[in-house]
């Protein structure tokens, strides 16, 4: 009996260690976290200013959104350019990760590096670098075409309604991309090369192997880069501002920009906190979504 205290005593001394280490992480989530949403919650229940004191005036902010044709406009933006943007930096990316098995350990080494680079570089800065590509006069894009003849095709890439949004799509799968490709070739790392040889031997060519036998083996890791470019598309503010700054005539407006201009330009915090609920709620959507379409079997090796 004696011997089961000891043992009930010690494991309640893990706990309090336990508790101890993790609670400055506690107390850094309550206060940069927790308290900062749940404030936004409760200003998006008035009509603050920013200056004096916040009224409350119930849901007039949330009916007022749902007429709010701007943030639609910009909720659909997002939307398009978190889901586009994740689909093009997965598959390039895995593509990426794929054709490095293929090199050497020095030129690898050196080729993951390029590929990684633009994933360092500002968001703001990767924009001013494709506003001079995507420049109607002066754009390197523009200048090609003419150079090979396909002047015709030449137009304002960031001014042209149909083609902004497209544009950013590609700003961001070129910064994503490199992301993707460190993640997915780690796991292809981790993939037997007996595994690989085995599927040889049967007659398997190197598409197949890596359609049947690699994809389905880094699931979990795919599913961990689809998630960081989602949440990078969904969140695009900088680039966004510096490459088309919302325009044409609001066609590339996003949520946070939508939002951020409310709150610090028209002085509506109590409506832009609304919008940031909103948006909350639409993030965890995509997340659930992105959960259920990974769900499913595992595979092990």
């Amino acid at each position: 009996m004696q011997s089961i205290g000891n043992k009930k005593s010690m494991y309640r001394g893990y706990q309090m260690i336990g508790y101890a280490f993790l609670l400055p992480a506690i107390v850094a989530f309550a206060t940069f976290m927790a308290y900062p949403l749940g404030r936004t919650v409760y200003l998006s229940f008035t009509n603050w200013t920013g200056f004096g004191d916040a009224k409350m005036i119930g849901m007039a902010n949330y009916v007022k959104a749902l007429s709010d044709k701007t943030l639609l406009k910009a909720l659909t933006n997002t939307s398009y350019l978190a889901i586009f943007s994740s689909i093009g930096s997965v598959v390039v990316g895995v593509i990426m990760a794929w054709l490095n098995m293929f090199l050497t350990r020095f030129v690898g080494q050196i080729t993951r590096t390029i590929m990684f680079i633009p994933n360092m570089i500002s968001p703001t800065i990767t924009g001013l670098m494709f506003l001079f590509i995507f420049t109607e006069d002066v754009g390197l894009v523009n200048y090609l075409l003419r150079l090979v003849g396909l002047g015709n095709l030449a137009t304002a890439w960031l001014s042209n309604m149909n083609t902004v949004l497209p544009v950013i799509v590609i700003v961001t799968i070129w910064r994503q991309a490199g992301l993707t490709m460190v993640l997915c070739y780690a796991g292809l790392q981790g993939v037997s090369s007996s595994l690989i040889e085995s599927a040889k031997l049967d007659g398997a060519g190197d598409i197949r192997v890596f359609t049947r036998i690699l994809l389905p083996l880094i699931k979990p890791q795919l599913q961990l880069s689809a998630m960081f470019t989602l949440l990078g598309g969904l969140k695009i503010y900088d680039s966004v501002v510096s490459l088309t700054g919302g325009g044409p005539a609001r066609q590339s407006i996003v949520m946070p920009m939508w939002i951020m201009e409310n709150a610090f330009t028209y002085s509506r915090f109590g409506y832009a906190s609304a919008m940031a609920v909103i948006f909350v709620g639409v993030v965890f959507v995509f997340m659930i979504i992105l959960r259920l379409i990974f769900r499913g079997e595992t595979y092990e090796q």
